[in-house]
């Protein structure tokens, strides 16, 4: 069964909330929720909702309005994290409709959809960074830090000139080097999914080969018996059973 897509009126309301003044201050914007969830679906390890959860609200109470309420934006965040979660396995990813990118250097604006969903997506990989460290290859320390400068290079324009100072390419104009991680973009995010996924993936077969019980190993007749009797096996427990 493939998971309930989130509703163009149910995101609608999801972003109302999130924007609301009664929010406390650090709130993840709508948009930056999306980074967040992507960068939480790519994880190599699989983080509980009740653990990343309380960061969308940066820890403080959401201040619902009560229990209806509550329900309604939890499950809004589900579905939005089950949607983005089936898209990583499928490795069908997309820069989300709602963020096109704007003119490249708009992208840096605070309002900006694409600038946002970069800040989120930093966010939800800086919470992960242990986990990353622990698990990710080290020959895919490049690709997964070109990776990360594409994907986050919109999160701030301080960043992107400090990525900009550290490229190996001679220096280019800034709206150059943005053009460029546009055209990257929706690359380095199969390539993120790919290298969590895979990671996930194999970590989930070491522990099913683990749990699984190993196989007895056949006992020849003239072989010493394992019970430690110091007899052959057909002497001692693989004789004809007696009953006392």
């Amino acid at each position: 069964m493939f998971p309930e897509k989130l509703r163009a009126g149910a995101a609608d309301r999801l972003r109302s909330f999130l924007d609301s003044p009664d929010r406390p201050e650090g709130t993840l914007t709508y948009h930056e929720l999306q980074g967040f969830l992507f960068a939480i679906a790519c994880s190599p390890e699989m983080i509980p909702p009740s653990d990343w959860l309380p960061l969308v609200f940066a820890g403080q109470e959401a201040n619902y309005s009560g229990m209806d309420e509550a329900n309604a934006v939890i499950q809004a965040i589900m579905t939005l994290y089950n949607q983005l979660n089936q898209q990583v396995v499928d490795g069908e990813l997309t820069i989300p409709p709602s963020c096109t990118p704007a003119a490249p250097l708009d992208n840096f604006s605070d309002d900006a959809p694409l600038g946002q969903w970069a800040r989120g997506f930093l966010m939800g990989h800086s919470y992960l960074d242990e986990v990353w460290e622990a698990y990710a290859l080290d020959e895919w320390d490049e690709e997964l830090g070109s990776c990360m400068m594409v994907l986050s290079f919109f999160a701030d324009r301080t960043l992107a000139g400090a990525y900009q100072e550290e490229s190996v390419i001679e220096e280019r104009p800034l709206e150059e080097l943005a053009q460029d991680m546009l055209r990257l973009f929706e690359d380095a995010m199969l390539s993120y999914a790919h290298m969590g996924r895979s990671i996930y993936l194999a970590r989930m077969e070491q522990e099913r080969e683990r749990r699984e019980p190993a196989s007895s190993k056949k006992i020849g007749r003239n072989e010493p018996c394992p019970c430690g009797s110091g007899k052959k096996f057909k002497k001692c427990c693989g004789g004809p059973k007696i009953l006392h």
